[in-house]
């Protein structure tokens, strides 16, 4: 048996609604951000941070926390940011039914 397309929409909705912050490294130490957007299109969630101009120094990882305060996912980087400017950062995610 398949899931069903309501099975299907709720589990990208938990998705959706499961991760509460954002986190971001600079020199070694983590600090938080809240979620600046969250899109669902068809079966892609995007989650999206955005850093702005407040911050700044060499950025070495991103990381979206679920509601837990667990590390769902990390993105490792090497991103120097200068405090003019702001940063959009992206998870993508799809949720396929096969």
């Amino acid at each position: 048996m398949a899931i069903t397309t309501t099975g299907h929409s709720k589990m990208k909705n938990w998705l959706k609604g499961f991760i509460k912050e954002g986190q971001y490294t600079i020199g070694g130490v983590k600090y938080k951000t809240p979620i600046y957007k969250t899109d669902l299109t068809g079966d892609v969630i995007t989650i999206y941070l955005y850093l702005d101009d407040t911050v700044s120094g060499t950025i070495t990882k991103f990381e979206l926390l679920d509601q837990d305060g667990a590390v769902f996912d990390d993105q490792p980087d090497n991103i120097v940011k200068p405090n003019i400017n702001g940063l959009l950062i992206s998870f993508k995610y799809t949720l396929k039914r096969v």
